[in-house]
């Protein structure tokens, strides 16, 4: 099975000056634009299309921000770990230090894209993967673990 965790699209210590969603979202759009040919701001605003709906913030310090755009054709992963906790206005009010960002095709992939989303929530609400994630210390170690348990 071809994996969606690639070296390129892991990202430590990155910092957002300001500290609020607007700006962190606008910062995971230009990396996940990076390396993907993808427009930042239609990225950023397919994020906010689903951010409105609903914060993506899932508790314990982890948003999964996800976004249907026309530009891809196939699903895509970014792993955004920031220096400092972005607020993020997460179900348990916690601020976020992890974000999981998913692109996906809008019209086709949907399949693939919500099983991807199944697997990572389920490992979201296990608190050995947390513990063992966080405990990463730098792009090369977070790029093998969830290699290693995707």
């Amino acid at each position: 099975m071809d994996t969606l965790i690639k070296r390129e699209k892991i990202f430590d210590n990155i910092i957002v000056p300001s500290g609020t969603k607007k700006e962190a979202i606008k910062i995971i759009s230009r990396l996940c634009a990076t390396h993907r040919l993808l427009d930042e701001s239609t990225l950023e605003e397919a994020f906010w299309k689903r951010e409105e709906w609903d914060s993506t913030g899932c508790g314990d310090g982890i948003a999964i921000p996800h976004a249907l755009v026309r530009e891809t054709n196939k699903v895509q992963l970014a792993v955004i770990r920031f220096r400092y906790l972005i607020e993020w206005d997460a179900f348990d009010g916690k601020p976020v230090g992890v974000a999981f960002a998913i692109i996906a095709p809008e019209e086709t992939g949907q399949e693939k894209y919500l099983s991807f989303l199944a697997r990572l929530a389920r490992k979201l609400v296990d608190e050995e993967f947390i513990e063992s994630f966080r405990k990463c210390r730098n792009e090369e170690e977070m790029y093998e673990y969830l290699l290693s348990v995707f």
